[in-house]
């Protein structure tokens, strides 16, 4: 992964003992075979994730941790340590799933709210560990990584291309729909599809494509049309629009991120009432979802408001049917499972103390991209601003398989940028504060 310009390098100190032609042979083998296994690891992970998230997007879950399990263990291997994370990060996922844990004790369930706490730690942990895991490949690795990236994203391509245009002979032997909805088989794959487009076209720009890698990303958002998924459309229209702001300027990026991240915890609740005041919910322009979602948001701003300060606890969304059975203005059940709206999932269960530390840690978030050099600066951003608009109007946002699916496709980001580490014997991690304040060279 790319990080800041700055990278002081620190001397070991003394000169290493001389080694004979045999022994420095011996150990260059040595030292190149855990990291060809590692490259290895994130070859398969970068070919097979793309397909995973259109096939089987609950698969991310298990494609991301046993990629964790694999790669920590080589690491630890080379390095005899084990990666050290961003610190600001870390401290703020930390202090979140702590925060998650506590405000379990006053869910309806909260056995099963502690449980789902410990799922999320478990994911934001392996998401913490293979980043700086990451910054430790050189470009030639990255090379031969991007390339399996293409390959699976151009095979995720080709199957939803076959599925759709056969009639889904394939999801027909797993799945089962009513006759004409046969495409919300795609709608989480058209997600995954949609954020991942990012990094890939990250690479294609670094290959030299430069601005004609945005066609990608613009084909993907017409062709979103046609698999019923608003969230997908939304989510490309977002990163269009992010990436042509951000390359305008060296600090619009920076610009957006934080604007996007405060507006959408200020301005969703006023947003909320508003379009339910003026009858977005009955208007025949929106579609039946959307007219649905403005009623679960308007009827989860006035539960909001009821316990402001700590919320109706972790996960506890999803008891609100029960609590609040009686049905909206237009007959439809205004209590979901979860709001669609992380902004709003976040404030109801674990009140303004949870969003005061979400909105920490995308403000770390956005200052950490800021730090990243070169175009990996801009996609990040723009995979920043794309993720909040898919979790500002879908998905619930403690779903395993959506936390895995936004770390994996962070990871891609990392995994594919030129970094300029030519040199195959030089190693770097992410330093404890964010920066890459260390850097080894055997």
């Amino acid at each position: 992964m790319p990080f800041g310009d700055r990278i002081p390098i620190i001397s070991l100190g003394g000169s290493p003992p001389a080694l004979s032609g045999g022994d420095e042979h011996a150990g260059t083998r040595l030292l190149n075979r855990p990291r060809a296994l590692l490259t290895g690891v994130f070859c398969a992970f970068a070919a097979f994730l793309p397909v995973v998230g259109v096939v089987a997007p609950k698969g991310t879950v298990v494609l991301l941790l046993l990629v964790a399990v694999l790669a920590v263990p080589i690491h630890w291997w080379t390095h005899r340590r084990f990666p050290v994370p961003d610190l600001r990060i870390a401290i703020a996922l930390s202090v979140l799933v702590v925060w998650c844990a506590i405000a379990s004790a006053w869910s309806e369930d909260s056995v099963r709210s502690l449980v789902l706490a410990l799922r999320v730690a478990v994911i934001f942990t392996a998401g913490l560990l293979l980043i700086p895991i990451v910054a430790a490949l050189d470009d030639a690795a990255r090379k031969r990584i991007g390339l399996w990236l293409i390959a699976g994203f151009g095979l995720s391509l080709a199957l939803v291309a076959v599925e759709t245009g056969l009639d889904y002979p394939m999801l027909r032997i797993f799945k089962t729909a009513e006759t004409g909805k046969e495409a919300v088989w795609f709608n989480r794959g058209a997600v995954a599809l949609a954020l991942l487009v990012w990094p890939v076209t990250a690479l294609l720009w670094a290959r030299g494509l430069g601005w004609k890698a945005l066609a990608l990303p613009a084909a993907l958002g017409v062709a979103s049309l046609f698999l019923e998924s608003a969230a997908a459309t939304l989510c490309l229209a977002a990163g269009v629009i992010t990436v042509l702001l951000a390359l305008c300027h060296r600090r619009a990026g920076l610009a957006i991120t934080v604007a996007a991240g405060v507006l959408v915890f200020v301005a969703m609740p006023f947003a909320a009432r508003e379009m339910h005041n003026n009858g977005w919910h009955q208007a025949d322009w929106l579609a039946a979802s959307a007219q649905h979602r403005v009623e679960i948001w308007d009827f989860s701003v006035q539960r909001m408001a009821e316990k402001p300060l700590l919320g109706w606890g972790f996960d506890g969304s999803r008891h609100m049917g029960s609590l609040y059975p009686d049905p909206g203005d237009t007959g439809r059940g205004i209590a979901a499972l979860h709001p669609h709206n992380a902004p709003l999932q976040i404030m109801l269960e674990l009140g303004a103390v949870g969003a005061v530390i979400v909105l920490a840690l995308l403000w770390f978030i956005a200052m950490r991209l800021d730090d990243v050099s070169g175009r990996s600066r801009t996609f990040g951003q723009v995979l920043f601003v794309a993720a909040l608009a898919v979790g500002s109007v879908a998905y619930g946002t403690w779903q395993n398989w959506w936390l895995a699916l936004l770390l994996s496709t962070v990871l891609l980001v990392s995994l594919t940028s030129v970094t300029g580490k030519g040199n195959s014997r030089t190693l770097v991690w992410s330093g404890p504060l964010g920066s890459d304040s260390f850097m080894r060279r055997f």
